[in-house]
């Protein structure tokens, strides 16, 4: 078995290559290394977050404070 890999970057040269592979019978994954997509939940999430932030009822962390908490519950 070879594997190939192929960077492709326009949609139309990538939906001609899996016409290309389909017809030959090739097997092939697919994946796309594109930004990640967050579930509605998750960016509900985010807003009530935010929010909550500018409403004042939470304050934001600096980050060296959250890394002494997290070293402390996993060290």
């Amino acid at each position: 078995m070879t594997t190939l890999t192929v960077n492709i970057e326009s949609e139309a040269d990538l939906a001609t290559l899996q016409q290309t592979l389909d017809k030959l019978g090739l097997h092939y994954d697919l994946s796309k290394d594109s930004e990640y997509e967050f579930t509605k939940h998750q960016i509900d999430g985010f807003v009530k977050t935010q929010q909550d932030f500018i409403e004042g009822k939470t304050t934001a962390r600096d980050w060296r404070d959250i890394e002494k908490d997290l070293d402390s519950a996993f060290n």
